[in-house]
């Protein structure tokens, strides 16, 4: 009887200790390298940026692929974003951009307009959105 109490209370502590740990959509190290690159989650999945090049080698190579360059106040957008939205559930993400003043275009409200731009989440199949697009 004392063994499965004590079973019980340490399987209870380590299943406890491992949903206590706070999520990260991504690593500081790589938030770091898409920064220095000038990427963005959505821009590197989609094959238009390569994190591991410096953000002048990424404009050239894009410049060289017909790409158009975004603006660099759509890429400082879409981090900004990025890194509140990143790894969330769809509806975790509406809600953050409703409080932050912008507007649904679609009824699935995964595009988004506010001062001129317009932002569209990359979704997963599971409903998380794994980044943001700004133009």
């Amino acid at each position: 009887m004392m063994n499965k109490k004590i079973m019980m209370v340490a399987t209870t502590l380590m299943v406890g200790g491992i949903f206590s740990f706070p999520a990260s959509a991504i690593s500081e190290a790589y938030r770091a390298q898409l920064e220095k690159s000038g990427c963005t989650q959505v821009s590197e999945s989609n094959g238009t940026c390569d994190p591991t090049l410096t953000h002048k080698q990424n404009q050239h190579a894009q410049a060289q692929n017909g790409v158009k360059d975004d603006s660099q106040e759509n890429r400082d957008l879409a981090r900004s974003i990025d890194s509140d939205i990143a790894g969330k559930y769809q509806g975790q993400a509406v809600d953050y951009m409703r409080v932050t003043g912008w507007k649904p275009l679609n009824e699935e409200q995964t595009r988004w307009k506010k001062s001129g731009h317009t932002a569209e989440f990359d979704m997963n199949s599971e409903g998380k959105v794994m980044g943001v697009v700004v133009r």
